[in-house]
């Protein structure tokens, strides 16, 4: 087929069902997006179905390589293919990127662009969206967006508690026990000490200030904070 003329694709929309198509299929070679490949090659080889009842099958679609990356910057879906040929060698012939709010019709539109790249139009020869809206609701009646994600995109990683955080928990366990930021942010300290040396008798100032320094954290680090009131509280416990 030449594609050297300009070319208006128009589409046959009789509901009829797309060809099925036998043979070899393409391959995602490569994924990382957080999509599962196999969900998202089924839906792949869906779009081909329905370019290929007015194109024909693609006639390297036994050999395309595909990687599928995840999109964590600009839009919501990108995506590029060599016009008309494969590569040889294992290296991919269409990038597709994609993130979790990429919308199910987005994808199918996307690929579909791409592949139209795949039989060898150019951008001045085809629609940006190639599919018709009665080729996405057919998309839409056979899939659904949550369930093409893997399950890495539902992932949320468990918070422990922060050394910040178990400091004040144990502030509030020893009522004597003070952990808290030097007031000269230039010293780089967290303090850590008895609240009630303050209040003894005969204790001189000097003797206070010493007693705090043998328990300051260097560098804003709470989990020395952490460990060095933990020392504290058990030498409290000794007395």
């Amino acid at each position: 087929m030449s594609h050297t003329n300009f070319t208006i694709i128009t589409f046959n929309l009789t509901g009829e069902k797309s060809p099925k198509l036998k043979g070899e299929i393409m391959n995602i070679v490569k994924n990382t997006s957080l999509y599962d490949t196999k969900k998202l090659k089924s839906l792949f080889c869906h779009v081909h179905s329905q370019l290929a009842k007015y194109e024909g099958r693609l006639p390297h679609w036994s050999s395309l390589k595909v990687q599928v990356m995840d999109k964590v910057q600009g839009r919501h879906g990108s995506g590029c293919a060599y016009v008309g040929k494969v590569i040889s060698q294992g290296k991919p012939d269409m990038w597709i990127s994609l993130n979790k709010e990429t919308s199910l019709e987005r994808i199918a539109q996307l690929f579909g662009h791409e592949l139209m790249h795949s039989y060898g139009y150019h951008h001045n020869q085809f629609r940006k969206h190639p599919l018709e809206p009665a080729h996405i609701n057919d998309i839409n009646n056979k899939f659904v967006k949550d369930e093409l994600l893997s399950p890495k995109a539902f992932y949320v990683p468990k918070k422990g508690i922060s050394y910040k955080q178990k400091c004040k928990d144990l502030t509030k366990q020893f009522e004597w026990l003070v952990i808290e930021r030097h007031s000269n942010e230039w010293l780089q300290e967290i303090e850590v000490y008895d609240d009630r040396d303050e209040d003894e008798e005969g204790c001189t100032s000097d003797e206070i200030f010493d007693m705090r320094m043998g328990w300051r954290a260097s560098g804003m680090n709470w989990k020395k904070a952490y460990d060095n009131a933990l020392l504290l509280i058990l030498e409290n416990d000794k007395d």
